[in-house]
């Protein structure tokens, strides 16, 4: 099983999640300015559902789509600064498998706007969530919570956007995959398209801007490691790779 958004029953924000929810790596949830809870879910149709992403330079590492051929939806009102939850399979992930273990690494959020189109996408990142003592490495929390929140930049001109929420697996991180292709992280990134309709009217980021291509180098620490037998990071200590956040907002 691997990790996948879809389409899930509107939540509101400010509910826990509970057994009883929906469990597949689902889609977005956000209140918008209308204060009605609303779930988003427009995937590209050429979605690759199955497979993770070891190539780092492949047009596939984006959203594992081959292009952004999303669906036409009816986009919701959403304001900068909020708090949406992007949900998880917890059943699912919770037996995740690479076929040497569970699925074991960090989470990335990223956001892009698609003003200019889509063919040079620059993408910010908006948040992360690592590894901790107390919660252990994001897949672990989201196999317990089957659910991550994630705050919206709050300085986000009006417009269309791409939101990507990333799993990367370091299981087979000890070497890159340029040097053996049967090793290295592999990545579970999907992506959904939204509008921002209440925006502050501010010009769209200028740093921290990457093409999705080079958001990452091989031999960053955090994607050039080996996990110790209990699956923690060297030392304890992990830094989640990737530019700057965006305001430096952080799980």
């Amino acid at each position: 099983m691997v990790y996948k958004l879809t389409s899930i029953l509107a939540l509101a924000a400010s509910l826990a999640f509970t057994a009883n929810a929906q469990r597949q790596i689902q889609g977005l949830t956000y209140t918008g300015n209308t204060g009605k809870p609303h779930t988003t879910s427009n995937l590209p149709k050429n979605a690759l559902a199955l497979a993770p992403v070891s190539d780092m330079k492949s047009k596939a590492f984006a959203c594992r789509t081959n292009g952004f051929n999303f669906p036409e939806v009816k986009s919701y009102s959403a304001t900068g600064g909020e708090m949406f939850i992007v949900t998880w399979d917890k059943e699912a992930s919770a037996l995740a498998t690479n076929g040497k273990g569970p699925i074991t690494g960090p989470c990335n959020y990223w956001l892009a706007s698609t003003a200019a189109g889509t063919d040079n996408l620059k993408w910010f990142r908006i948040g992360e969530r690592g590894y901790s003592e107390t919660d252990g490495w994001c897949t672990d929390f989201i196999k317990k919570a089957g659910q991550d929140v994630v705050s919206m930049p709050d300085d986000l001109p009006a417009g269309d956007y791409i939101f990507r929420a990333e799993v990367i697996d370091l299981t087979f991180a000890g070497k890159t995959y340029g040097d053996d292709p049967t090793m290295g992280p592999q990545f579970y990134p999907d992506c959904i398209k939204y509008t921002v309709t209440g925006g502050k009217n501010q010009k769209a980021p200028t740093e921290g801007l990457v093409a999705i291509a080079d958001a990452y180098q091989a031999t960053d620490k955090g994607l050039l490691l080996n996990l110790t037998a209990e699956g923690k990071p060297p030392g304890g200590k992990y830094t989640v790779p990737g530019p700057a956040l965006h305001n430096q907002r952080k799980n």
